[in-house]
């Protein structure tokens, strides 16, 4: 019997039948799911003009370490690479890619995605290490210096393993998993599994749960971690991450009562978390509130926090729909509005950005909208 978060875990980076290691089904045919990327290049190009924002607000350096945690297929990577090869020589040959991934079809996709590229500064890959729980490491073999530059994700924070906990008779159970009668999966309900979570919950929720029978909601105990290594590579810049997600209080309001899991296969939505492991991708909504207080706590400035409907328009989103309109098909303009769409990946989508030793400057053009309540 394992918990939950182990079985996430397996179920996504196993190195045999992992998600994201063997199967990887991103994408339009024969994938379980889209991303902002593979939507619509307007998400490229209008992030392209947000990395230049913050490039000049560092001084230009060369390189330029553009960190990408879960690149997927390699379609932002290279999107923005194109642009800026076309558009901005002069950062095209300071730019220093960096993609964070599991070793397996992914980065062999990613491979092949880049290999067109002529950088002065080639790509390298690197593969968060270390064990869950962990908040602090030591750089391991391969990682680069420390530099300027920029860590993005792009549903990246989304994937990392969770423990599921719910409210029963007063007191919070965890879930684990278990082969049941004839090899079938099953889950089952027992006692918080280790002494730290229990802290979270009682940070989060407090002590009295008398209002909150039958609450279920989930915890990362990963993002310490993941944030801790990639902020060695930083010396100074930036983190921008786009995800699903909320503030910690609407997340544990009761509108999320029933947790936010979901399970994704042929571009639908599921609560069979359990069944065929490895196929089905897992998610559950980012706690902006606590990705912002971990780095504020490694003395990062909060920069931006808004929807990805308010980031997109901000940077002009509006100009590239008229700037593109003779050439794009009615279909690619509709795609297009998918990302700012309220009912779709507009509102659902939150953006964060926060700097660390960068001076303060004026609001940035993709927050210029605001209108969220802050995450710290």
């Amino acid at each position: 019997m394992i918990t939950f978060c182990e079985f996430m875990r397996q179920a996504a980076a196993g190195p045999d039948e992992g998600y994201y290691t063997r199967h990887a089904g991103i994408g339009r045919e024969g994938g379980d799911f889209l991303t902002s990327p593979e939507t619509s290049p307007a998400f490229a190009t209008l992030l392209a003009l947000q990395i230049g924002e913050l490039d000049r607000l560092l001084g230009s350096p060369d390189p330029f370490y553009l960190i990408e945690a879960g690149p997927g297929n390699g379609t932002l990577m290279g999107d923005l690479l194109t642009i800026f090869r076309k558009a901005d020589p002069a950062f095209y040959s300071r730019v220093a890619p960096i993609l964070c991934e599991l070793p397996g079809v992914l980065e062999a996709r990613q491979r092949e995605r880049l290999r067109e590229f002529d950088l002065v500064h080639p790509p390298r890959w690197i593969t968060l290490p270390g064990k869950p729980g962990e908040s602090s490491l030591a750089l391991p073999e391969g990682w680069p210096p420390p530099g300027q530059g920029l860590v993005m994700g792009n549903e990246f924070l989304d994937a990392l393993p969770v423990h599921r906990v719910r409210v029963a008779g007063g007191r919070w159970k965890e879930c684990y998993v278990r082969s049941g009668p004839e090899g079938k999966i099953e889950e089952i309900w027992g006692e918080i599994s280790e002494p730290s979570l229990s802290d979270l919950l009682r940070e989060s929720f407090g002590e009295d749960l008398s209002r909150r029978e039958g609450q279920e909601t989930e915890i990362c105990q990963d993002i310490p971690r993941v944030l801790s290594m990639l902020d060695q590579c930083l010396s100074s810049g930036f983190m921008l991450w786009i995800d699903y997600g909320d503030i910690g209080s609407e997340l544990r309001s009761e509108r999320r009562r029933g947790g936010t899991l979901q399970a994704y296969r042929s571009h639908r939505v599921s609560d069979r978390f359990l069944e065929s492991p490895g196929q089905v991708d897992l998610t559950a909504f980012v706690d902006f509130s606590r990705v912002a207080k971990d780095l504020a706590g490694r003395e990062y400035r909060l920069d931006g926090y808004t929807d990805q409907m308010s980031w997109l328009m901000g940077l002009g989103f509006e100009d590239w729909v008229q700037a593109n309109a003779d050439r794009l098909s009615e279909e690619a303009i509709l795609e297009a509005g998918t990302l700012i769409h309220p009912l779709r990946m507009g509102r659902v989508f939150k953006v964060l950005l926060m700097s660390k030793k960068v001076k303060a400057g004026e609001i940035f053009e993709g927050f210029r909208f605001g209108g969220l309540r802050q995450p710290l």
